[in-house]
């Protein structure tokens, strides 16, 4: 038995309500010696992801193409457009998706959508906006802003 007040050990749980199975698709970096690597990912469902985390930080969780993960970020994280088709941006991903569900803030709107392979994905969307239930929008995500998660 633990002791009375102790913490279960566990998976931990956190403010990042964002989780998007994924799988490793390449690594980049500019050479043996940038402290910096991006690796590129797969969505589960289509659609591809970004994250840009330190070469040591790759070399800990063993990244390799075809490793399973999960990509998570903070709602807050996440800024939501109308329209969906992401145009290219250096250092940020655009998904594309539809909302499902909206709650209306005074200054901003939160916003879960539905990407096209089925997984959700919640932010927010600045006022005023035109944004409605089925309205087409993309989620841009800096790739800062994404963790790596193994999964499992």
């Amino acid at each position: 038995n633990a002791p009375q007040g102790a913490a279960a050990v566990g998976a931990p749980r956190t403010s990042m309500r964002n989780h998007l199975r994924c799988r490793v698709l390449g690594l980049d970096s500019g050479g043996t010696r940038d402290p910096m690597v991006r690796v590129r990912l797969a969505l589960d469902g289509g659609g591809e992801l970004a994250s840009l985390i330190t070469r040591e930080s790759a070399e800990l969780l063993t990244l390799a193409p075809g490793l399973p993960l999960l990509a998570l970020a903070k709602a807050t994280a996440v800024r939501v457009v109308p329209g969906g088709d992401p145009a290219a941006v250096e250092g940020a991903t655009g998904l594309a998706g539809q909302a499902l569900r909206l709650s209306r803030g005074s200054r901003r709107d939160e916003v879960t959508l539905t990407l096209a392979g089925g997984q959700q994905l919640v932010g927010f969307a600045d006022r005023p906006n035109r944004l409605r239930t089925g309205s087409r929008v993309t989620a841009w995500l800096d790739d800062t802003a994404v963790v790596l998660a193994l999964s499992g």
